[in-house]
């Protein structure tokens, strides 16, 4: 004896919306996070890598930031159906999402910890590049150029997602390049928060039929 269990359109519809939501605020407080974070590096551009390490507002970016692509992350497989977009692409920009919130948290956590215990000249000797630090940011690099690059050109030529958000999208995957999260963070947040706030209705409405 077998049993089929079907979900209505409504409820289909009502999770893909909720998607949508989660992606609009979350890509936004991760692109806010993000640009933040940049400003700080020009206000606070006279202070010492450790002396920013532990100022509390960039903890605070940091922290939001990798809330956010952690949510990012998680959510992004629930816009497949409704953006149209191969799942193998956001699949891997889910996974640079998630490395990503990966160094944005250990930037507010564990860097701005080391930043308030050892003196300034030896937090900058910690930081200096090592093949093991860079294990922490090729995975990242990696994942965000394949993935958001990839996403803007299949969304352009497809024309599932907004023109702008697909310059975003690539300049995302250009920026991963630098090996820091607030580039991507800015571009990526501000893309994937304009592509699922523009996602039709008819959209959901077409996922929700098949």
């Amino acid at each position: 004896m077998s049993t089929n269990i079907t979900t209505s359109p409504s409820a289909t519809a009502q999770s893909v919306s909720g998607t949508r939501r989660a992606v609009t605020v979350a890509g936004l407080a991760g692109a806010l996070a993000s640009a933040g974070f940049i400003a700080g590096l020009i206000v606070l551009h006279d202070r010492s890598g450790a002396e920013f390490a532990r100022t509390p507002v960039k903890v605070i970016e940091c922290l939001v930031a990798g809330l956010a692509f952690i949510v990012l992350a998680i959510s992004l497989s629930g816009l497949a159906g409704a953006t149209g977009l191969p799942s193998w692409v956001l699949s891997t920009v889910a996974v640079g999402c998630a490395f990503v919130a990966i160094q944005a948290w250990a930037s507010g956590s564990v860097i701005a910890n080391v930043a308030h215990r050892v003196p300034d000249a030896e937090f900058d000797r910690l930081g200096e590049s090592t093949f093991l630090l860079q294990l922490l940011t090729i995975p990242m690099i990696v994942a965000c150029l394949i993935g958001f690059v990839a996403l803007g050109i299949i969304g352009w030529r497809r024309r599932s997602v907004p023109r702008g958000a697909c310059v975003l999208f690539i300049l995302a995957g250009v920026a991963s390049l630098t090996g820091s999260f607030p580039p991507i963070g800015l571009f990526a947040g501000l893309a994937l928060a304009w592509t699922a706030r523009t996602t039709s209705v008819g959209s959901e409405a077409g996922m929700a039929r098949s």
